[in-house]
């Protein structure tokens, strides 16, 4: 039976909770053996994306990606900090913030799957759509 990235993710996050540091490392250490044991040390970077994944759904973390056309002040981090916790019920809200000057103009927020796309260009596409029908 093949047992899926997922399945290992669970496994360590239930191996790991509400554990002591030296408990989890010992615990990390043994998982490792069992992940080399089994071959699936190659998949050890998506296995820790998924208990990433579980930890921070666990603890109210959302991981947002924050992309302007120019760096955002402190201020307007705040702000959009703040609208992220509001919107998906966060309890903390880790962001990474990018540059690209591609964007024109606004703000392109990525939560998981969801995005939602205030820039400019974006703007524009969503306009030229409507304007297409």
């Amino acid at each position: 039976m093949k047992i899926s990235t997922l399945q290992y993710a669970s496994t360590l996050f239930d191996l790991t909770e509400n554990k002591s540091q030296e408990e989890v490392l010992s615990v990390l250490t043994k998982f490792a053996e069992q992940l080399k044991n089994d071959g699936q040390l190659k998949n050890a970077d998506k296995i820790m994306e998924k208990f990433s994944d579980l930890y921070n759904s666990k603890n109210g973390i959302v991981m947002a990606q924050i992309t302007t056309s120019q760096k955002v002040e402190n201020l307007n981090v705040k702000e959009i900090e703040q609208f992220v916790q509001r919107k998906y019920d966060a309890k903390k809200v880790e962001l990474k913030i990018v540059v690209d000057e591609n964007i024109k103009g606004g703000i392109v927020i990525r939560v998981g799957d969801e995005v939602l796309d205030a820039s400019v260009g974006g703007q524009l596409e969503k306009l030229r759509r409507e304007l297409v029908k």
